[in-house]
């Protein structure tokens, strides 16, 4: 990220910025991407609730870099922060942490289990009615 040298070209980085956030966020809601992923959440979290409701289902692996996202996003500078920052979580052991939290916790499963498929669930139909206002006839 450049410095700016005066207010005006500050307020301009900010706006370049804050306009790849938005389009960024604006490509990915309603998006058939994040459908598919809320709708795999919601299916995990739903089978666990009804068949397994004292562990959780292992969505440990899903990340961003591992499902991709769609070709037109970029989140710039916050982006690149928000990498910087997950890269260090994972340094300082915050994947152990999070496995110890949720077995001290066991207890708690099926009430975790309920509110992700809740969260998932309002997502979902979130994503499904942006999806719907954005496509109103469908091609093909």
């Amino acid at each position: 990220m450049q410095t700016p040298k005066n207010l005006d070209e500050a307020k301009a980085i900010f706006r370049a910025e804050r306009t790849k956030v938005t389009t960024s966020i604006s490509a990915i809601a309603g998006s058939r991407w994040l459908m598919a992923i809320l709708a795999t959440l919601v299916l995990a979290f739903g089978t666990h609730l009804i068949y397994a409701p004292s562990r959780l289902p292992p969505v440990g692996g899903v990340s961003v870099a591992a499902v991709g996202l769609p070709p037109s996003v970029d989140f710039g500078f916050a982006g690149e922060q928000a990498k910087a920052a997950q890269e260090a979580a994972l340094r300082e052991g915050a994947a152990e942490r999070a496995q110890e939290l949720v077995a001290a916790n066991a207890e708690r499963a099926p009430l975790l289990n309920a509110i992700g498929f809740g969260a998932a669930l309002v997502l979902l139909l979130v994503n499904m009615t942006i999806m719907t206002k954005r496509r109103r006839f469908t091609r093909g």
